[in-house]
């Protein structure tokens, strides 16, 4: 069994959650309900990066074989992330047509 005095950093968690969440939404916004919308989905956001990044080391401790093919992973991943946000792979936008002469005046 688990000593409760080493557990008891984990209920801490949830109320740093909320606690970040507020306040970088009270930055954003002055309405309430503004405020503890983006609250609610800075909050998702956050447990399901924390819950895969958790995920992820459990996998990666638990068969340790697996490492070559995460970073594998990774690497391409990152490769294919900078290749998309910087200008390799983008389409350079077409040229807008040149206005068509306007007859002069007499």
């Amino acid at each position: 069994m688990i000593p409760f005095a080493s557990a008891g950093i984990y209920w801490d968690l949830p109320v740093l959650l909320i606690a970040v969440s507020l306040v970088y939404s009270a930055t954003r916004h002055d309405r309430w309900d503004r405020i503890v919308k983006e609250a609610a989905s800075w909050i998702v956001r956050m447990v399901a990066f924390l819950g895969g990044l958790g995920a992820v080391l459990y996998v990666l401790s638990t068969h340790p074989h697996l490492w070559p093919y995460a970073a594998a992973i990774g690497i391409v991943g990152t490769i294919v992330y900078y290749a998309f946000s910087t200008s390799l792979l983008r389409r350079k936008p077409k040229a807008a047509p040149a206005p068509l002469p306007t007859p002069a005046a007499k």
